[in-house]
């Protein structure tokens, strides 16, 4: 437009002053069948800029009319955008409030050509709040053919929330569906939470090496989580089943003695006494677990080789004092399966002496009837009972 206007000021100059410097002015006719006009050339010149400059507006100005229902289209386009959104943004405030009914509601009002995948998800968790699981389903597979990142967070949500109704087999099979294109810690982490809800003890087992080497569980926790959900094998396994148990063990819980000590203890109960005197002594010859001499304290047998050694390791100076009660416990069960009745009673004695337990208690107890003096077996079974009782 600039460029225009310019141009015009120059050839307006050019007009004016070009007369003046010629000797004579140009004229222009114009004959037709009834009129005839005249004029001075720079008269003509002018008329013709003049027309040129206003027809130049008027274009402009009907091309500008014409294009007003347009510019009215986008502008209700816009503010119909921005209406959306902010629906979009009340509906998250009210779910992060807890009302899913006014989040559900608002979700619902945004069209679904203009809804974002957060806009979904947002939707999905309410209905889920509200129990209405067919609407929470119908969203999360609307926004999962969005892209790829929408259909990794469509299962991962649809997993979570399969887990929190406790209906941990439909999660699993949205996981394993998922972990055919993409696996992640958070993957991993549903997939252990799932199989133990479901009490999957072989799948679990194979699991443990990956949660902790993407750092979801540490080694303790994982070995407290064989402890704890191998219960059942534990308590109900044959022999062929538990050593097939340890042959699949992990090298990280073969040398954890909390794990060993429920291993070595169905053992015990299954009379495998040479399998369980070599997995012992394995143990004890590393260190003396205090939680491992616990469990040895709970034998229903007595292993020779096992007690003669602890009995070595009683007797020396190199015993920490933290060891003390828990060798002593371990050395008086093995003496009283073993028919060392005196020698039982002497190391739950000391035992007591140092830390005063009902479970030593009622051992003691065992020892004192297995002696027949019942007197005394009665009065540690009443102490032992009135400790249970004060915790």
């Amino acid at each position: 437009m600039l460029k225009v206007l310019f141009f015009i000021l120059i050839l307006c100059a050019a007009i004016f002053v070009g007369p003046f410097l010629a000797d004579e002015q140009g004229y222009v006719h114009i004959a037709t069948q009834d009129y005839i006009i005249e004029s001075s050339l720079t008269t003509a010149i002018i008329l013709a800029i003049v027309t040129f400059i206003v027809l130049y507006f008027a274009i402009a100005l009907i091309i500008k009319f014409i294009r007003i229902p347009r510019g009215t289209r986008s502008v209700l386009r816009h503010r119909q955008a921005l209406k959306q959104s902010n629906l979009e943004q009340e509906a998250a405030l009210y779910f992060e409030e807890g009302e899913y009914a006014r989040a559900l509601a608002l979700v619902k009002r945004v069209k679904p050509q203009q809804r974002t995948a957060e806009t979904y998800f947002i939707g999905a968790k309410a209905a889920f709040a509200l129990q209405d699981y067919a609407q929470c389903s119908k969203f999360l597979d609307e926004v999962k053919g969005r892209s790829k990142e929408a259909f990794i967070a469509s299962s991962i949500i649809r997993a979570k929330l399969n887990l929190q109704i406790g209906n941990a087999k439909a999660a699993l099979e949205v996981l394993e569906e998922l972990k055919k294109t993409y696996n992640s810690k958070e993957v991993t982490r549903l997939t252990y939470e799932c199989y133990r809800k479901e009490q999957d003890v072989d799948k679990l087992k194979t699991l443990l090496p990956q949660l902790t080497r993407q750092k979801i569980l540490t080694a303790d926790e994982a070995a407290k989580v064989t402890r704890d959900d191998m219960g059942k094998l534990f308590t109900t396994s044959t022999s062929a089943e538990l050593k097939d148990f340890y042959k699949n063990l992990d090298k990280a819980s073969k040398r954890n003695p909390q794990v060993m000590a429920q291993v070595i203890k169905r053992l015990v109960t299954l009379d495998e006494v040479a399998v369980a005197t070599k997995l012992t002594l394995n143990v004890l010859k590393k260190s003396l677990d205090p939680d491992f001499l616990e469990s040895i304290a709970t034998w229903d047998k007595s292993l020779p080789q096992v007690l003669s050694f602890l009995k070595a390791q009683a007797q020396s100076n190199l015993i920490a004092s933290e060891v003390n009660t828990p060798l002593l416990k371990a050395l008086g069960n093995l003496e009283y399966c073993n028919g060392e009745y005196k020698e039982a009673q002497e190391h739950l004695e000391k035992a007591l002496q140092l830390n005063k337990s009902a479970d030593t208690l009622l051992k003691l107890a065992k020892v004192m009837a297995a002696q027949r003096l019942f007197e005394q077996a009665s009065d540690y079974y009443a102490k032992a009972l009135s400790l249970q009782d004060a915790h």
